[in-house]
């Protein structure tokens, strides 16, 4: 299976201190733990696009691209008005975040 995100990236963008890259992945994740939060929290499809599209740039952002496909994919359905694809795309979505989770060594919520 490849990897969750492309931590190559972000020594090339943030440099190789071990303690600023587990920063870097640790508020990655706060920010799609956030945004799962808020697509699963509501019905409002403006709100759910605004947070896919967050975590789209952010997973692109760290070579996460997997998961960028899928928030790209959560934001075109909520655009189009087909919260059904949303709440379908749920669990591939929470999967993801935690394989990112855990390749970054961090607590899978």
């Amino acid at each position: 299976m490849t990897e969750a995100y492309d931590r190559a990236k972000l020594i090339e963008l943030f440099g190789d201190d071990p303690g600023t890259l587990a920063e870097v992945e640790r508020e990655f994740l706060d920010t799609a733990r956030g945004a799962a939060s808020e697509i699963t929290g509501t019905d409002d499809l403006n709100v759910i696009a605004r947070a896919a599209h967050r975590l789209k740039g952010a997973s692109g952002m760290i070579g996460a691209g997997t998961l960028r496909q899928i928030a790209e994919a959560v934001e075109r359905a909520a655009k189009a008005h087909d919260l059904l694809s949303v709440r379908r795309m749920h669990d591939i979505f929470h999967d993801e975040v935690r394989r990112v989770a855990l390749q970054a060594g961090l607590a899978a919520e």
